[in-house]
């Protein structure tokens, strides 16, 4: 929430709470009762959502200055989604009330909230079409690329040492455990990304951009003409 005035988060200070969440541990549950916003000060945390038979499916991933809590405002007095920490995180929590007669006193506040509720409604039609369309490649692709952006990937750096496992990433992608390790294992073998455990070393960004943007299919379909 950068973009608000000075003296606003000023007035914030004293109402500020901090909390430190454990690793697997959970800020909230889908249903809840809406009790303040939350914004990660530090770590990781994944918005998640039951789906057909209680599969989970990860709607995005949370880092550094992101708001959560923040869809019901105006709307319902429950959570859209259920939130827990990925790695060790420090939350800073606002409790509603306070945060309803900011949103009422500040036109930069309302405009800074506004523009992240439209950039996760794109997001998240994004990734619904890539569920919805896109091969298991392409959506493993995708979820590399969101990790590399989450936790600051450089390719003059030592690489990145991810807290997301297996199954979350194919709660992210859509798909399956397996089927992640084995595109990991393809990834590998074609010199695309490199890898030991959760520290990936190396990504060729360009390389998982054309495949997450569908170019194999295209190729392919091209010589196939």
């Amino acid at each position: 929430m950068k973009q608000c005035e000075p003296a606003l988060l000023q007035t914030v200070q004293p109402f500020k709470h901090q909390f430190l969440y454990r690793k697997g541990q959970s800020l909230f549950h889908q249903g809840d009762q809406v009790k303040g916003v939350l914004f990660v000060q530090s770590g990781l945390v994944k918005q998640e959502i039951n789906g057909p038979k209680g599969k989970p499916f990860i709607l995005r991933l949370s880092g550094l200055g992101q708001p959560m809590g923040h869809r019901s405002l105006g709307s319902s007095d429950c959570q859209p989604y259920s939130s827990t920490a990925v790695e060790d995180s420090r939350i800073c929590f606002i409790e509603l009330d306070f945060f309803n007669n900011l949103l009422k006193k500040s036109e930069s506040l309302r405009q800074a909230l506004l523009k992240i509720y439209l950039k996760e409604i794109s997001e998240t039609e994004t990734k619904l079409l890539h569920i919805a369309h896109h091969s298991v490649r392409e959506k493993v692709a995708t979820v590399l690329l969101e990790l590399c952006q989450v936790y600051g990937y450089e390719d003059a750096g030592n690489g990145i040492r991810i807290q997301v496992d297996r199954q979350e990433m194919a709660d992210l992608a859509g798909t399956t455990k397996e089927q992640v390790s084995k595109v990991l294992a393809q990834f590998t073998r074609e010199k695309i990304i490199r890898f030991r455990a959760k520290h990936f070393k190396y990504f060729n960004i360009d390389g998982l951009q054309r495949i997450a943007d569908g170019a194999e299919k295209e190729i392919a379909m091209a010589i196939a003409v």
